[in-house]
């Protein structure tokens, strides 16, 4: 067997429990995103009604201007009924008070519709603001559990890293450095066993004479059809 292939063996056991680590972080932050994901429709609900509610204030205030603009106009349509004299002008006068007087109101039972709608309004931002709050509430343990579990598994991880460095600083720096060039370039294991005179990642044949060296211990040698770095299937490890 050859020297470092049991260091490297280690250093990919110690890699596999850091992204085992990091997974479950992933996870983790998965169920996060759910909670989150709730609070946001929650609270976009909760805009929808404040929007609403604005708008209805802003339309309710808009026809309460024109109102009062009608009860101004009339009132000096009052006064000048009340000071003119010639019977034509008084009836023209009176036709536009009365005109005025439908139209206002009109506009006054609109005024009145419009704020009996800003109070359901403004009833539902409040409601739906009390959802918002009682869902957040409700999350609170969950949130308070994900976060323990959150700190603990930072410091898992943390102590994985640092198991992974101590392994690597035991290897060769060139052969550490061709590790971690084809650890970034895989998916799958580093290191595989010949299985059947073959790639355990990839299954291309590999020649005999090169795996009688690599049974010896001779060499650490590579696949040619992936990269991995081959071991005999009765190294320690290969179980």
């Amino acid at each position: 067997m050859h020297a470092d292939l049991v260091k490297l063996l280690d250093l990919q056991d110690k890699d596999t429990m850091v992204v085992d680590v990091q997974r479950r972080m992933e996870a983790l932050q998965g169920e996060v995103a759910v909670l989150d994901q709730i609070l946001r429709q929650a609270q976009g609900v909760l805009d929808l009604a404040r929007r609403a509610a604005a708008d209805g204030i802003r339309r309710r205030d808009e026809l309460e201007a024109r109102v009062e603009g009608h009860r101004i106009l009339q009132e000096r349509r009052q006064l000048r009924l009340e000071q003119v004299r010639n019977p034509k002008d008084a009836a023209t006068l009176m036709a536009e008070f009365d005109l005025a007087r439908t139209v206002m109101s009109k506009e006054e039972d609109e005024w009145v519709r419009s704020a009996e709608a800003v109070g359901v309004l403004e009833l539902r931002a409040v409601e739906e603001e009390h959802k918002l709050e009682a869902l957040a509430a409700a999350q609170t343990p969950d949130r308070t559990l994900l976060e323990e579990r959150r700190a603990a598994l930072e410091e898992e991880l943390r102590a994985a890293q640092r198991e992974r460095e101590e392994s690597a600083s035991r290897i060769d720096r060139q052969l550490r450095t061709r590790y971690d060039r084809l650890r970034r370039s895989r998916t799958a294991d580093v290191v595989v066993p010949l299985v059947g005179g073959t790639c355990g990642a990839c299954h291309t044949s590999i020649p005999l004479n090169r795996r009688t060296q690599i049974r010896s211990g001779a060499v650490l040698d590579g696949c040619e059809g992936c990269g991995a770095i081959l071991y005999p299937p009765e190294a320690p490890g290969s179980a």
